[in-house]
């Protein structure tokens, strides 16, 4: 497929290796020009040109407004591509709106959010939550399939539906890392180490991914950014706004993580709880 990508960061650049790697010709579009650099994408100089004439355009932007603005710039080329792919976190009520916006250019809309952080998009085994049309979907999956592993793929309903889903998730992960960082630093401070408590959680009730893949770099003190505590609230919030009201255990995770250095990893958490090694730097 020719594919037009906006959003080459964190996680669109590992995406962009994959679709080429499964024999996709990229066009990429990046505010920062450098990011573009070393990636096997010809890059263009506007959204609409990386998107004209395209199969399929995928964007992986920060938030509800930044993809706003990436569609609408989409929808201005003059031939633009027959499917949209957002692959971001942003507000399901947005997604619907773009959704309406994009099928009056006859455009159809998707929205993909992924679950996996750089490591997943880096391996093309990335999770993927989507909501919209399945004719459209179907377009879609050759594309899907080299940015995700197809088994953790669910098409979850209509537009808003893969949104709605990835936010359920995102407000377990807050809740889930922050209560194991406050459980294990209650075993540190009664004399237990915390690699020890690892070993034993893990073979236990009370296990999870976050104590499989992302304590293993909290208990070396590493926080160097994979999902952004500052991500993490923006999520939050959607989950927030889509509750509609209070909910105990989230507000109180947002809190927590409120009081964190928004550009480090949202493992930083642990800090609150526990005493840590002084990871490696982050950028």
């Amino acid at each position: 497929m020719r594919i037009g990508f906006v959003g080459p960061g964190l996680m669109g650049a590992g995406m962009i290796r994959n679709l080429a790697a499964a024999g996709h010709e990229v066009t990429v579009y990046a505010r920062t020009p450098s990011r573009v650099e070393g990636l096997p994408a010809s890059p263009a100089p506007s959204i609409a040109e990386a998107v004209d004439g395209r199969d399929l355009m995928c964007s992986c932007v920060t938030d509800s407004d930044d993809v706003r603005a990436v569609v609408r710039a989409a929808l201005e080329a003059a031939t633009p591509p027959p499917v949209i792919v957002e692959l971001s976190t942003i507000a399901p009520a947005v997604a619907r709106e773009l959704a309406a916006e994009c099928a009056a250019r006859g455009v159809a809309y998707l929205d993909c959010p992924v679950s996996g952080g750089p490591p997943g998009a880096e391996a093309g085994t990335l999770a993927i939550m989507c909501g919209g049309d399945a004719d459209a979907l179907a377009t879609a999956t050759p594309a899907l399939d080299a940015m995700g592993d197809p088994a953790k793929r669910t098409h979850c309903g209509p537009v808003g539906a893969g949104l709605v889903a990835k936010l359920v998730n995102n407000q377990l992960v807050a809740v889930i890392s922050a209560a194991t960082a406050e459980a294990f630093g209650m075993g540190q401070r009664a004399g237990v180490d915390p690699a020890l408590l690892r070993q034993v959680v893990l073979a236990s009730s009370g296990t999870s991914w976050q104590l499989e893949f992302l304590f293993p770099r909290v208990l070396n003190g590493d926080h160097r950014p994979g999902f952004r505590v500052r991500d993490l609230l923006k999520d939050l919030g959607h989950a927030s706004t889509l509750a509609g009201g209070p909910q105990p255990l989230a507000d109180t995770a947002t809190g927590l993580f409120a009081d964190v250095d928004g550009a480090v990893d949202y493992g930083a958490v642990a800090r609150r709880f526990m005493e840590l090694p002084e990871g490696p730097p982050a950028p």
